[in-house]
């Protein structure tokens, strides 16, 4: 793979995980025999594939964007052609565990008129292993000038807050930088999952091998 599509972060002192962050903007051409381009639409699979390759998985985006693309007897899937959503993240990752991948998922909603019952829930469940897929926008935001989804890949121990991998070029400056849960919650489509939390069924072994 070319290695300008992604960058290699390496865990630091704070508890930051290594993590292969795809670059959502360096993949220009269309999936085959389609006129779907990740650079346009593709922050849905980018975002998983940077979970599953920073877990040790060999996906990219386009590996996770043609089994979101294409069903199981390889036709075009109308309901994903057109862009990717919950929805269609949701289906892959289903694909994904039918196919043997030792993974597991979590949707979890955040009471907006009470999002801090939830903190203490979801930065344990980042301490424990788990990275999530959030939804962002569609208003311009301080990760996008747009609707997109990001990863929160981390926890760093010295403020509770997390660190992100955002495909978009944006992202470039932001990977030292750490979140709070109050201001990534600011950001969330609410139409969406909110915080889709996945990590290795076997995360206690997973630890041990990577910390």
């Amino acid at each position: 793979m070319d290695n300008k599509k992604y960058d290699l972060i390496e865990s630091n002192e704070y508890g930051r995980r290594f993590t292969v962050r795809f670059k959502q903007y360096e993949y220009d051409e269309p999936i085959e025999n389609t006129n779907w381009v990740i650079k346009k639409n593709g922050c849905g699979p980018t975002s998983l594939a940077t979970i599953l390759a920073s877990l040790g998985y060999n996906e990219n985006p386009i590996s996770i964007s043609r089994k979101m693309l294409f069903n199981e007897y390889g036709f075009l899937s109308n309901g994903y052609f057109e862009g990717t959503n919950g929805v269609s993240i949701i289906y892959c990752l289903n694909k994904l565990i039918e196919e043997k991948l030792d993974i597991e998922y979590k949707i979890m909603k955040i009471n907006y008129e009470h999002p801090e019952l939830m903190k203490k829930t979801i930065i344990n469940m980042i301490k424990d292993g788990y990275m999530a897929i959030i939804a962002v926008g569609p208003q311009p935001n301080i990760f996008a000038q747009e609707g997109h989804y990001i990863v929160v890949t981390s926890l760093n121990r010295e403020n509770n807050e997390f660190y992100i991998s955002n495909s978009y070029r944006e992202g470039d400056n932001q990977i030292d930088i750490t979140f709070s849960y109050e201001k990534i919650v600011k950001e969330i489509y609410r139409d969406n999952f909110d915080f889709l939390m996945i990590r290795k069924k076997d995360f206690s072994n997973y630890k041990k091998n990577h910390s």
